[in-house]
């Protein structure tokens, strides 16, 4: 059987919290609720112990219940300290557990999958796995507010969790353990035993939250105005004006014939920009650059792409892709196309092959066909990296 001790009893302490920040809610859920949805996304897990306080357990039940899950879900009461609150945990584990992992309630972007691969990695020859991330800055030790040595940073890595051990071999271990009061990590257990622990690499992402830092970086990362991946549409038409010069994806090609509207009226990078403030939830053109404005009269439509781009950039978002269609009876568009990739990518800072643009006719059908516009159509795709 595999099993997992979820450490769910901290507080909000050195977060400035009165409450128990597991509680503290983004996008009207506790941080809780984030991880236990990727805990029960194991493929592998059987049975969850989750130890809390005794005041708080009715919530933790109603947030459980509140998810699909198919574990066996146990309670165990914390401890004053968290190594007490493990052993309590260990007290409700089913007898036939034979592989176990120990995790933080307050590391809550860890997916399904990372469980699962601790599980699979634990062996008989492998008695303990854990996740950690190498030291990328160099690490001094102090002697009071100096310093008195460098160490080697190839030889330090941070400890993460899920930690994985087999069940019997960590019974065994916290039972021989005589001082728990410097053991900060579970792997520490079996270290005094000179029971080998494997690493494997953790990522950024397996963060555990701590601080008010991390908080904000948690709730930036799961926010309603944060999805990963954002979809715009846009589309605009324009008017011909025989003594308007043409302006489409920036450049001009033609004297004549051109667009009537406001700005340069190029068709093309409007409906760009409201495919992009669409992904982005910003709204459309003509909220962010009404045509009542007197500093829009005549302004080049680059510039105001230059502009989305950089509200894109304030919400965290970068450009995965635009796709465009311009629908023109004449001119022919395909020669300038290239030239119009490379003044939109410039614009947004972007590469050109993030861009698509296509040229297509309306088959003289009406206004477009009797050549008394010229629409375009746009699709961008927006999305965040992950830490």
């Amino acid at each position: 059987m595999n099993s997992l001790i979820l450490v769910a009893a901290g507080s909000g302490t050195r977060m400035g919290e009165l409450v128990n920040k597991l509680l503290l809610k983004v996008n009207n859920r506790p941080l809780i609720w984030y991880t236990l949805k990727h805990i029960f996304e194991s493929n592998v897990l059987d049975e969850l112990i989750l130890v809390t306080k005794k005041e708080e357990r009715l919530e933790f039940i109603n947030i459980v219940n509140s998810l699909p899950h198919r574990v066996e879900v146990k309670y165990a009461d914390g401890g004053v300290s968290r190594i007490e609150s493990v052993c309590n945990g260990v007290k409700e584990l089913n007898v036939t557990s034979s592989k176990l992992l120990i995790h933080d309630g307050a590391r809550p972007l860890v997916p399904g999958e990372a469980f699962d691969y601790i599980f699979h990695k634990l062996t008989v020859s492998c008695p303990a796995v854990i996740y950690a991330l190498p030291a990328v800055d160099t690490i001094k030790m102090t002697h009071g507010d100096f310093i008195s040595q460098t160490v080697d940073r190839n030889k330090i890595w941070r400890a993460q969790t899920p930690q994985g051990f087999m069940t019997n071999i960590y019974r065994k271990a916290l039972a021989s353990v005589k001082d728990r009061e410097n053991i900060t990590d579970d792997a520490s257990i079996l270290e005094y035993m000179n029971i080998p622990v494997q690493i494997v690499v953790g990522r950024n992402s397996y963060f555990k939250i701590t601080t008010k830092e991390d908080w904000m970086r948690f709730k930036s990362m799961v926010s309603l105005n944060s999805c990963p991946y954002r979809i715009g549409q846009g589309y605009d038409i324009h008017p011909t004006k025989e003594t308007r010069p043409l302006y489409l994806g920036g450049i001009k090609i033609s004297e004549t014939r051109g667009l009537m509207g406001n700005s340069d009226a190029d068709s093309l990078i409007h409906a760009i920009i409201d495919a992009l403030l669409g992904a982005a939830g910003l709204g459309d053109i003509g909220q962010l650059f009404p045509d009542t404005d007197v500093q829009y009269n005549n302004i080049s439509s680059v510039t105001l792409l230059k502009k989305t781009g950089e509200f894109i950039a304030q919400k965290q978002y970068e450009i995965g892709n635009i796709d465009s269609t311009i629908i023109a009876e004449q001119p022919k568009l395909s020669p300038h196309v290239v030239e119009m990739k490379k003044v939109i990518a410039e614009a947004l800072n972007i590469e050109v092959e993030q861009i698509n643009i296509k040229a297509t006719t309306n088959e003289r059908l009406d206004a477009i066909g009797r050549q008394e516009g010229i629409a375009a159509l746009a699709t961008a795709l927006l999305f965040r990296r992950n830490s």
